[in-house]
């Protein structure tokens, strides 16, 4: 099967920071051209156990080279071109990245230093002088934001890039970027107090330049170029333009993971979902956003780099093309540039704690890098064709996942879309650590022989055979990986046996650190275990004398309610039995007052009733007693007058109570 490079994979050696150190990396003269091979020969003490190795790459960059010279020689420009798309075709998605040990001059390449500007730098230039007028300014253009949005596919939130920098930074005034970026104010790194400060493009390097440097740009297009970046954290996907650095304590642990899969509008390619994305009209606006980012990325000091990357950068360059006329939907194409962070080990190093368990987490990212570019070569040799295990790690499946062809498109007929075209710089130390940058080169040299298989038709795989798969064509003498091979016999042997001697030499090293990093992380959560559950413990005696307090609380409470209670039924008892004693005695003076009592002389003797009765009888008595009286003034008055007429009034009816008697006399 026909197959394609994947990986266009280019060193460059750092210059000596300091005399001193023995040199382990040479580079060799080439026949013609430029110098494709190097050869790395063990330190005094391991030249007896390790053999000399020679790796070979699309081409080396000795320390005198310019970063100019690297921009042009790497392949950046047609990896550009490639995501502009010519007229009539589709631009496809290009990966530019570094690899390299740990202060080996991987963000200088990627982004410059005080004086330089870096790879990103020179290619937002490029990108902004050549695309020129035909770029839409999504605020002079009332159609073209609703239309770049509506045509994302990554479920983002979008924004005009005046509209961004002036929510995050306002009127504040103009000083120096503290992002790890050039133009930086040595006395306000970026590594003491994180504050917010606009960023100062003017500051920054123009150096070198790419004036003279042209692209092919469709004329009959117009263009918008939408800029999001995001970090690798511990295995974690994190957005660096949320600004969470303006309130770093309270925003600290709040940032939220982000998810790498397939979207409605793209079931067939997976892609970072909810990211914010800026449309930036100018190249002083897409430097900002870069500044921006980089103050939101994870760095720290460490005993091997003063400013070591604790995460995997991405720098996203998205680019977005319509046809002028007819302003059809908008294509899109991307160009991603990745900082790696660097490996190293934890001896140099001197990481402990949260520090090491992230650079545990930095070398098990690049081990699977590793071992996807291993399985992908070994692919290349062979009839087998292997699984590439690149969903191992977030890193992996972000380099790797888009960069095959889909097969869902293939069977299904659908839109088939190139895969990405990518180039990786590795940097190097000649007199650095042998050990690390050995790895290092070993997985470079893997990675150019990474491949893309191209997918063909039934028949034309049946007429080609098993045979094309072996295909390639290798250098005399050197193997698939790059490294120089002996002739044959026991020369031969000896170098198998050395290289798996040094292939369980650095698993033995990488399993070490591993270790060193579980036993750092088992000792703080143990201690965390143990701090947890001493707090468990004193938050169960605290809510048990809460509960003991709580209790005796309610229960005087309750007890001062009832006693009140008794109180007011008391008092209410008291008064109730005072009134119907006083309404009582009222009863019996005003029954008093109404009652006389007779006493008839005859009776004396006999029994006094009392109550009604009495009452009833005494009335009676009383009765009796007038009528005999009026009978004996009847008898008397007809005594003494007998002549005149006597007339008798009838007497009236007796009332009730002491009702008086009228008479009329004559």
């Amino acid at each position: 099967m026909a197959t394609s490079s994947l990986f266009e994979v280019y060193l460059r050696l750092r210059p000596a920071a300091a005399a001193g150190g023995e040199r382990f990396l040479d580079v060799e003269a080439p026949d013609r051209g430029f110098p494709k091979h190097i050869t790395i020969r063990p330190p005094e003490p391991d030249r007896r156990k390790r053999a000399v190795e020679r790796f070979a790459f699309t081409r080396v960059f000795e320390e005198r080279a310019a970063q100019i010279e690297l921009f042009q020689g790497t392949g950046v420009l047609p990896l550009i071109d490639g995501v502009l798309g010519a007229e009539g075709r589709e631009g496809r998605d290009g990966l530019l990245a570094t690899l390299g040990v740990s202060g080996s001059g991987k963000s200088h390449t990627i982004l410059g230093s005080k004086t330089q500007r870096g790879l990103t730098q020179m290619t937002l230039d490029v990108l902004y002088q050549n695309i020129g007028d035909l770029l839409v300014d999504p605020l002079t253009s009332s159609s073209a934001f609703p239309s770049i949005a509506a045509a994302d596919v990554s479920e983002a939130q979008m924004f005009p890039a005046s509209l961004y920098l002036d929510t995050l930074y306002g009127d504040s005034a103009s000083l120096s970027s503290r992002a790890q970026t050039p133009g930086l104010d040595g006395n306000n790194s970026f590594f003491g107090t994180r504050q917010r400060y606009t960023p100062n493009v003017t500051a920054l390097p123009s150096v070198p330049s790419t004036d003279n440097l042209t692209l092919d740009v469709d004329q009959t297009c117009e263009y918008a170029i939408v800029v999001s970046m995001y970090e690798v954290y511990n295995d974690r996907i994190f957005d660096l333009l949320t600004g969470a650095a303006q309130n770093l304590k309270a925003n600290a642990n709040r940032r939220r993971a982000l998810v790498f899969k397939p979207t409605e509008q793209s079931p067939d390619r997976k892609v970072v979902a909810g990211l914010k994305k800026i449309i930036c009209g100018s190249l002083e606006e897409a430097l900002m956003v870069l500044e921006t980012g980089l103050m939101e990325r994870k760095v720290t000091g460490t005993g091997s780099n003063a400013v070591s990357s604790r995460s995997h950068g991405f720098f996203c360059l998205e680019v977005k093309k319509r046809h002028r006329a007819t302003r059809g939907p908008w294509a899109s194409s991307t160009l991603t540039i990745c900082d790696l962070a660097g490996s190293e080990r934890a001896r140099n190093a001197k990481t402990a704690g949260e520090t090491l368990a992230e650079a545990g987490k930095i070398n098990e990212s690049l081990m699977y890098l590793g071992q996807c570019m291993q399985m992908q070569s070994d692919n290349q040799e062979g009839n087998k064709r292997n699984i590439v295990p690149f969903r191992q790690c977030k890193l992996t499946e972000l380099l790797f996942s888009n960069s095959f062809p889909s097969q869902n498109q293939h069977h299904h007929g659908s839109h088939h879309r190139s895969p990405q075209k990518a180039i990786m710089i590795v940097t190097a130390d000649p007199v650095g650590d042998y050990n690390a940058t050995s790895q290092i080169l070993r997985y470079s040299a893997l990675a150019r022989e990474v491949t893309v298989p191209r997918i063909h038709s039934v028949s034309s795989t049946i007429q080609t055979g098993p045979t094309a798969m072996h295909s390639h064509s290798q250098r005399p003498g050197t193997s698939a990986s790059g490294r120089a091979t002996p002739s044959a016999g026991a020369a031969s042997y000896i170098a198998r046996m050395e290289d798996e001697l040094d292939t369980a030499l650095g698993e033995v090293a990488r399993l070490s650190e591993g270790l060193e990093v579980a036993q750092v992380q088992l000792q703080e959560e143990a201690a965390r275990r143990q701090a947890a559950e001493a707090s468990w413990r004193a938050a169960e005696a605290n809510m048990l004398a809460l509960e003991q307090e709580l209790r005796d609380e309610l229960y005087a409470e309750y007890e001062a309610r009832i006693e009140k209670l008794q109180r007011q039924y008391k008092a209410s008892w008291d008064e109730e039995a005072d009134k119907n004693d006083e309404r009582l005695d009222r009863k019996i003076e005003l029954l008093a007052r109404g009652i006389s009592i007779y006493e008839d002389p005859e009776d004396k003797g006999e029994e006094v009733v009392s109550g009604e009765d009495g009452r009833v009888r005494a009335l009676e008595d009383e009765n009796a007693a007038l009528r005999r009286k009026v009978e004996m003034l009847e008898r008397d008055a007809q005594t003494r007058s007998p002549t005149k007429k006597q007339r008798v009034l009838k007497t009236r009816k007796w009332g009730i109570e002491n009702d008086p008697i009228f008479l009329d006399s004559p």
